[in-house]
């Protein structure tokens, strides 16, 4: 599952350093890690990137997956606009039940354990300075085969290429 998933040399250093993480995080034969295997204080450095989605399987006619917010990075709320812990995607972004293209690497993260990374506008409400964003996301799967959580990293970048930071 997405063992031999490779990034492109000009991906940001926190997308470099997330994927290391996940794969210094991997139980080994084959297995995909797990939440039990991601220790958010272990990596203090890539913390305010970092996102963790719990995959909630389709029942009652859902015909995908929903996904929750577990944590969210201070760097991931500040893009968004907003604090995202604890609230679903769907609610978030309403259209993302009815949008293929934004919810396809989703989806197949959570159904294949495909990893997938992006960079280009963002396809979610933000913050009106994210013109741009950049984002890895990961499976993981508490019994290393069926996924249930989903790890991401995001950047967002302003206009001007630079990355995106506080109002002072």
């Amino acid at each position: 599952m997405s063992a031999d998933f490779q990034l492109p040399d000009s991906a940001h250093r926190v997308m470099h350093d997330g994927l290391a993480y996940w794969r210094k995080a991997h139980p080994g034969g084959g297995l995909l890690p797990g939440r039990q295997h991601i220790d958010p204080l272990s990596m203090p450095r890539l913390l305010p990137y970092a996102w963790l989605l719990e995959v909630h399987r389709p029942a009652d006619g859902m015909t995908i997956p929903r996904f929750r917010f577990r944590l969210v990075g201070s760097h991931v709320d500040l893009g968004f606009g907003g604090p995202k812990t604890g609230r679903w995607l769907h609610e978030i972004e309403p259209d993302f039940e009815s949008n293929a293209a934004m919810q396809a690497s989703f989806v197949a993260a959570a159904t294949e354990g495909r990893i997938s990374h992006r960079r280009g506008a963002p396809r979610f409400g933000m913050n009106a300075a994210a013109a741009e964003l950049e984002r890895l996301m990961l499976p993981l799967a508490g019994n290393g085969r069926d996924v249930d959580m989903l790890l991401g990293f995001t950047v967002f970048y302003e206009s001007n290429g630079a990355e995106l930071h506080p109002a002072l």
